[in-house]
């Protein structure tokens, strides 16, 4: 695994750090320690930096229209998200830590290198370890202010941050509103705790919808689990 090292003084502020990243477009910013369940080639780089960036209101798009609406704002926001890793990758890269950044995966057909890291570890792990959020009955990451609506992405480096306390556990409760929402019948309703092995989605059910959307429509587009989580919005 390659990964990057500067030789210059250890101090970062990474309170400014962190005021940089939300005041250059950053939704929401956070340390965790992620070394529990780490994988081996990721074991010299025990703490993340979680970045997100919150989706855009659709409220105006016809429902027919949200999923293909919000699938076509996820290049932009990759990009926007790499900017703000480069910022991060900056103040590392001048006082001498060790880091590797960890792109958006939206887009799954990257065939640079680092997205090798991508079966490695998980933004989700890194949020829920960095108290932003916890994983939702539709498998995602779901904070409380925005529900499902973000997109993802983590610097994992050596460098000693000022962690916050996990979330370990769902909070959605006894909420049913993606389960009830996905056509497909994928999402099993399960509540996530740390350390649970079942996945929460029958990945196989949703790949098999989205492929006949596909051959109806000519696009692999749905989205419906992330519309449909409440979290931040005002039912």
């Amino acid at each position: 695994m390659a990964y990057h090292v500067s030789v210059y003084s250890p101090q970062i502020n990474f309170w400014r750090l962190k005021a940089d990243l939300l005041n250059s477009g950053a939704t929401l910013v956070g340390y965790g320690d992620v070394s529990e369940g780490l994988a081996k080639e990721l074991k010299h780089l025990p703490n993340a930096i979680s970045i997100a960036i919150s989706h855009p209101v659709i409220s105006l798009v016809p429902e027919d229209q949200s999923g293909e609406y919000y699938s076509n704002q996820y290049p932009q926001i990759d990009l926007k998200l790499e900017f703000l890793q480069l910022i991060t990758k900056k103040n590392l890269q001048q006082h001498g830590w060790k880091y590797i950044l960890i792109p958006a995966d939206s887009n799954r057909s990257d065939k640079r290198f680092i997205a090798r890291v991508f079966n490695l570890f998980s933004h989700k792990t890194a949020a829920t370890c960095a108290g932003l959020g916890w994983i939702g009955k539709n498998g995602l990451l779901v904070n409380e202010e925005h529900g499902a609506r973000l997109s993802w992405a983590t610097v994992l480096t050596d460098a000693p941050l000022p962690v916050n306390a996990p979330i370990k556990e769902s909070i959605c409760g006894s909420c049913k509103r993606c389960v009830n929402a996905c056509p497909a019948n994928a999402i099993k309703g399960i509540k996530w705790v740390r350390g649970l092995k079942e996945q929460p989605v029958d990945y196989e059910k949703c790949n098999k919808y989205l492929l006949e959307l596909y051959h109806t429509y000519g696009q692999m587009v749905c989205g419906r689990c992330i519309l449909s989580c409440c979290k931040g919005l005002t039912i």
